[in-house]
């Protein structure tokens, strides 16, 4: 059995307030058609629009924002769960006074190259 804590994870964080934790993935437990994030907005915080083939679940833990989904845009709030289709645009900005945390789950799994240049930071508290 594989256990993955977030404080373990390959990371990253952007000057945009977002920090983003690489759990079951290719690089840290051999998954071969799963990619799984945790990832924290401050305040004000955003995850810039951008698109992947991979398709993707958000499911919000906390807090609450505004997701953009191609043309799209609505409210979400903790408790729900937003499909991204294959290719597809997509974003999403806390809008909260509080942290916005949501799971994310993305399929089929992103390619080694990409999680390591995606999540280049290692645990926190590590200097790389």
């Amino acid at each position: 059995m594989k256990v993955l804590r977030s404080e373990q994870a390959p990371r990253y964080k952007r000057e945009e307030g977002i920090t983003s934790y690489l759990l079951a993935s290719a690089r840290t437990c051999d998954a071969g058609f799963l990619t799984t994030t945790l990832v924290e907005l401050e305040p004000g915080g955003r995850q810039q629009v951008h698109s992947h083939e991979p398709e993707q679940v958000y499911f919000l833990l906390e807090g609450h924002g505004r997701m953009t989904v191609g043309s799209e845009e609505a409210e979400v709030r903790a408790g729900e769960c937003v499909f991204v289709p294959s290719g597809m645009p997509h974003g999403l900005q806390n809008t909260g006074s509080g942290r916005l945390r949501y799971f994310s789950a993305a399929s089929s799994s992103f390619s080694r190259g990409e999680l390591e240049r995606l999540w280049p930071l290692g645990p926190e508290g590590h200097k790389g």
